[in-house]
């Protein structure tokens, strides 16, 4: 491909990216998920009041995307899903839509032919006893008295992910409350299989009567007997603390769908109206999730993602050439700078106590939840915008003494906390969808790499064992482990003690797959992960021709479609294991390639295919199509499908290769 026609495609998407920008110095792009969000969206306010006009454009959104077979699905292009659907058909019908409709007949027939409503995961479960749909019996237990649980103890609410807890909290007062409103006349009797009298709602447990999960299902009914009682010793205490943390958090966050979603649920069951101020930031919060479509419909996003897409964006422009002290990057910087979260201990300190706030979240304002991943990104933009180092000097500081204190004992990096292993949280029947830990993973240690060899370039590493050293200075930067870590990190000048890179690297390896690939957490899946560790084992100078980081290499070439691109499914995810597209997707393809180019590979025959397809595929605005679910939420269970990652991640392939070309003429 000529040096020309790859200029004029990389400059058509920074324009179109330039165009996106908001005035104050963001992007922001559509985050879309299944259709359980805007199903429950009806529901809660079948809870406290109808919007007639929402729950219109709503159920018009929802029946746009049943599949042919009657069904709603998690994923673009995946297997129908029964909670899903069942949620979806309920709404729908709460939203005055006929049972007699085909949409309706079609999702009834899928729904029956899965096994019928009471087949449902726990947490619809819980939706469908909230209007006495089911009884309350068929939820699971979760004792008030997880809030008076000191964290030094292992069961505890800061045992499960943040995730997991922002519901959980909320859902202690709901499974204790039992505040059912049911609908007067309002039935779903016909997509149950048996009558009512002969419902199973037995937790499943494929592990078999020996197992850990069946002493938790016993346990589950020891709780239930102890609901009977009258005695509460503490109830109220145990209610008010959770009531203060909900309003807490609220009052400091905007964080995803079930999480506010719920702390509505529990202070409506309370007994506090709409108009309490805690209620009405919460739903005003979900009201500003949501977008209006063509034909009427109404998109209701599970969360959203500025200060991720800024910084992803704005490096995007950086790599197709936008010159680094331009006023859209300066506007990025500093707004970005501005979402700094440094006043607030969250939840991630209980783990990590004697350390200040540091870090970003995800969305426009979640102060109890920073992230290590949108931290890492923002700092890697930071260090090469040119602001001037008076307004990013200490912001950078603050972020890298955050991100260094995250480190967990085995090496890795997780999203939100620190230590969060407890294999416990997900064998409880609760969590059936088995996604309440928040333990290190690949990817976010990858780019964490990526981060400390970006700050102190160049590097090399000192005889293969993770001791950290500039090619022009031979003292040691990461130092003899028995020395306690720096509690400060100076831009440019990371002095960081404690084997933070060796124990990194030992993470990687160990958790590397037999056949070469990593696996992916928040991005599906192991293209996902093996971009993200390639990328950081060459920013910090690992040797590239290492048999282990040739076997990655080897795979991500093994797995290129005929046409040059790379695609990947979710179903890996369930099916342990990579499972192709039969298409190529703009996302996906551009992680591979950037796995390769930071490899050493921008010349061979792979990268110079798949940079070829990229540039056929793109449209005459600038950018790429996708309809694929790139983004993972939960692996197995909820996948996400962010818009902006069809359009900034195939610019950043195209500029580095660009650069890589460039430097070997």
């Amino acid at each position: 491909m000529s040096h020309r026609t790859l200029e004029a495609a990389i400059s058509l998407a920074r324009e179109r990216l330039l165009s996106e920008q908001s005035p104050e110095g963001y992007w922001w792009y559509t985050l879309e998920a299944n259709e359980t969000i805007g199903a429950g969206t009806i529901l809660l306010m079948h809870y406290t009041g109808v919007d007639p006009v929402l729950q219109k454009g709503l159920a018009r959104r929802i029946v746009s995307q049943q599949k042919e077979d009657g069904s709603w699905s998690i994923y673009y292009g995946g297997p129908g899903d029964l909670s899903a659907t069942v949620e979806c058909y309920v709404a729908l019908k709460m939203a005055g839509v006929s049972p007699g409709s085909e949409p309706m007949v079609k999702a009834k027939r899928f729904i029956l032919a899965a096994g019928g409503a009471e087949q449902v995961r726990v947490f619809s479960r819980i939706h469908l006893a909230l209007f006495g749909l089911v009884p309350w019996e068929s939820c699971p237990s979760m004792p008030l008295w997880f809030m008076l649980m000191p964290s030094w103890l292992p069961v505890n609410i800061y045992e499960f992910s943040s995730w997991a807890r922002a519901s959980i909290v909320p859902l202690l007062i709901v499974l204790d409350q039992k505040k059912s409103r049911p609908i007067p006349g309002f039935s779903i009797d016909e997509i149950f299989k048996n009558p009512s009298e002969k419902r199973d709602y037995s937790f499943p447990n494929p592990k078999g009567t020996f197992s850990g999960e069946q002493i938790f299902i016993l346990l589950n009914q020891v709780f239930k007997k102890t609901e009977g009682l009258k005695l509460h010793p503490g109830k109220k205490k145990m209610l008010a603390r959770c009531e203060c943390w909900i309003r807490d958090h609220i009052e400091r966050t905007e964080d995803i769908f079930p999480a506010m979603a719920y702390a509505i649920y529990a202070l409506s069951a309370l007994g506090y109206p709409m108009k309490d101020p805690t209620l009405a930031k919460a739903w005003q919060g979900l009201k500003s999730f949501q977008q209006a479509k063509e034909g009427g419909e109404i998109h209701q996003q599970c969360c959203i993602s500025p200060v991720w897409d800024t910084p992803w964006a704005s490096l995007a422009l950086l790599e197709g050439g936008e010159p680094d002290n331009s006023p859209p990057l300066l506007r990025s910087a500093r707004w970005l700078i501005s979402k700094q979260i440094l006043d607030i201990y969250g939840d991630w300190s209980i783990k990590n106590k004697g350390v200040r706030p540091g870090g970003w979240a995800f969305e426009f304002q979640n102060d109890y939840f920073p992230d290590v991943d949108d931290t890492i990104e923002v700092l890697l933009f930071l260090e090469r915008v040119r602001l001037p180092g008076s307004e990013k000097k200490e912001s950078i500081k603050r972020g890298l003494d955050w991100l260094l204190s995250m480190q967990c004992q085995n090496g890795g990096w997780a999203a939100f906390d620190k230590e969060n292993t407890k294999n416990w949280v997900n064998r409880i029947p609760f969590s059936d969808h088995g996604a309440c830990l928040d333990p290190p993973t690949p990817d976010i240690t990858g780019r964490m790499l990526e981060l400390l060899g970006n700050f102190i370039p160049p590097l090399r590493l000192r005889g293969g064992q993770g001791e950290l050293v500039r090619k022009d200075d031979p003292s040691p930067l990461i130092a003899n482990p028995s020395q306690p870590p720096l509690k400060t990190c100076p831009e440019r000048s990371l002095r960081v003690r404690g084997g933070v890179i060796k124990k990194a690297l030992n993470f990687l390896k160990k958790t590397q797959e037999p056949w070469g690939g990593w696996w992916g957490r928040w991005g599906v899946n192991y293209i996902y992960g093996t971009w993200a560790v390639l990328q950081g084992l060459a920013a910090i100078g690992e040797d590239l021709r290492q048999p282990y980081i040739q076997r990655a290499v080897a795979w991500l070439k093994s797995c290129q479609l005929a046409d040059g691109s790379w695609g990947e499914s979710c179903a890996g995810y369930s099916e342990k294991k990579f499972v192709p597209l039969k298409e190529g997707v703009a996302s996906q393809t551009a992680w591979a390639l950037m796995g390769l180019i930071a490899s050493g590979e921008s010349k061979s025959a792979a990268v110079e295919k798949g940079i070829s397809w990229l540039v056929k595929k793109q449209t005459p605005e600038g950018g790429w199509d996708e309809p694929y679910f790139t983004g993972t939420g939960f692996p197995g269970h909820f996948y996400i499908r962010y818009h902006g990652y069809r359009q900034y991640f195939p610019v950043l392939a195209l500029g580095k290769y660009f650069r890589a070309s460039t430097r070997t003429l």
